[in-house]
């Protein structure tokens, strides 16, 4: 009887794996929210190499925040879908999986509860997973940030070389250098977003049983 559910089990993995199913987000209704720096348009190169790499490293840093970001909403918005299911969070599971066993047109559509249960941890373990390599990267990202902004304020005398496109140059500058300025606080939120995750996961897992 126990290897029969541990077949059912590694059928139902198996199937969602397949079709995607166990990842950080739920069900996607749009893009999700964006790092609001993430939709300033990223300057052109100003032919200044220090100010050019600047740019570069900025805008390499908005985009990790901004996917982290998004990262997080995608599974607040799974743990909302399951807190709020009207039966509860197996029922969720149940029908996350129903979805995805028609995409894959699989007919075995066999779901004891130990299954659901196994599946549904699954899930909740892949979030708990992503949260924390989110708040690993974030203090990894806020690193890089600081050693920006150290570097800030001395590229404002590069452009006095750049002559007619000295405006250029500030311009790049002031483009990365304005939402630079803005992450260091907005990190420190999603670090205590992704720390209310993790726990928000963990008490939905005791609330699972066994």
């Amino acid at each position: 009887m126990k290897n029969a559910k541990n077949v059912a089990v590694f059928i139902i993995f198996s199937i969602i794996l397949s079709s995607g199913l166990i990842s950080c987000g739920g069900s996607k209704s749009g893009a999700g929210p964006k790092v609001e720096a993430g939709a300033l348009a990223k300057p052109a190169p100003t032919g200044n190499a220090k100010i050019d790499q600047f740019v570069d490293d900025a805008f390499g840093v908005l985009e990790e925040v901004e996917g982290m970001k998004k990262s997080l909403a995608e599974i607040n918005a799974t743990l909302k879908e399951i807190n709020n299911h009207p039966v509860g969070p197996l029922e969720w599971m149940k029908e996350d999986i129903m979805r995805s066993l028609a995409k894959a047109k699989d007919a075995t559509k066999q779901l004891d509860v130990d299954a659901l249960i196994e599946a549904l941890k699954g899930k909740i373990y892949g979030m708990v997973e992503s949260a924390k390599n989110t708040k690993v990267g974030l203090d990894n990202v806020g690193k890089k940030v600081q050693s920006l902004l150290k570097v800030l304020p001395e590229l404002p005398a590069e452009t006095a070389s750049m002559k007619l496109k000295a405006p250029k140059g500030l311009k790049a500058i002031k483009s990365a250098g304005e939402p630079l300025k803005a992450l260091p606080g907005e990190i420190k939120t999603l670090a205590t977003e992704a720390q209310l995750v993790l726990e928000n996961c963990n008490k939905l897992i005791s609330s699972i049983g066994k």
